[in-house]
Order: C-alpha cells, then structure tokens, then sequence
C-alpha cells in the first residue's frame, strides 16, 4: 500500500515492471515509481563532537548505493539531523538490541512494528525521537521499507521518498556484524 502524495489517497494496488513497481492513484492519476532492484550496503562512521552540552559519539551510518542513509532520510523528513546510528561505540547495550533487532531475532520495540535504526544521541530513547523502518526477510534477502519518525507516543511520521530497500542477505548481515563491532 502507498500514500499518494498529491492527494494522500491510499493506494492498494501496484504493477511490477522489471525491477520498478508502479503506483497509480485512482483519485488524481499520480504515478508513483519505487526502484525494488538490490541496493548496495555498505557502513560509514558518524562522529558527533561533543561539547559541554553535547556528548561526543562515534557511531554507524548506513550507506545505501555510496549515499548516506540519514542525510535521505533528514533531506526527506524536513530536517531533524541531529542522531545517534543504532551501532555506537560504547553503547554496549544499544548495540545488542541493534544486533538482535536488525537480524530479525528479537521482535521490533515500536508498536508500529520498526526497527530504530538512527535514535538520540544523547539516551538512545525514542521519546527524543527516533528514525526506523520495517524490516523482512525471505531466503536471500532482507528488506527496510515504511521508514519513518517516531517518538513512542504520537503518530510516527512517514518519510515518502525513501525507500523500499533490498540487500543480498549475506552482504546486509556482514554489514550488520561489522557496525556491531564498531
């Protein structure tokens, strides 16, 4: 299902062509186009600067076909910036949730059913706000799709535009490993 976004009615149905799906809205005409091919991911470090107000963090940023994540994902959702990747050195315990929760080993803690994969840099916490997606798996793949904002206690906020996303299952779960060991 997808939100149209000139008239934000929902579309049920879609067509594959290739490795492109096609929306149509049926009120206004709209064409969607999502690109489904497999994507490259890939890891880059974030380095927040600390300062007396501002812990300084070392921390993971995924990198989807050589393009950092977050900064689509800000440039998309209207600028909020300022986070924590799910991977951050000497968040021992956000990095085994992150862990468990990317590899589809642990159920997702939001009840919208994502995956926080960028969270506060300060506490980690979703009431600070918090950017994930929803996350499948089928034989050879694992796919992000719905991303969104979300803080725990109002309507996540969807984010058009971003996604969905497809890895090679052997690719995506070595990049897995290598920011839990950041």
């Amino acid at each position: 299902m997808m939100k149209c976004r000139s008239c934000c009615e929902f579309i049920k149905e879609s067509s594959t062509i290739d490795e492109i799906e096609y929306f149509v809205c049926p009120a206004c005409g709209e064409t969607i186009e999502i690109d489904i091919s497999p994507k490259k991911l890939d890891l880059n470090i974030l380095h927040r600067k600390g300062s007396d107000n501002t812990r300084e963090s070392y921390s993971s940023d995924f990198m989807i076909n050589g393009q950092s994540l977050l900064a689509d994902i800000v440039r998309n959702a209207g600028g909020r910036g300022d986070f924590l990747g799910c991977f951050a050195r000497g968040w021992d315990n956000l990095n085994d949730h992150s862990l468990k929760q990317l590899l589809l080993q642990a159920p997702p803690e939001t009840e919208s059913g994502r995956n926080l994969i960028y969270v506060c840099p300060e506490c980690a916490d979703i009431g600070c706000g918090a950017y994930g997606c929803k996350i499948t798996k089928t034989d050879n793949e694992y796919i992000w799709i719905d991303f969104a904002y979300e803080n725990g206690y109002e309507e996540p906020e969807p984010i058009h535009g971003i996604g969905p996303f497809k890895f090679s299952a052997t690719e995506y779960e070595n990049v897995i490993t290598r920011a839990f060991a950041l």
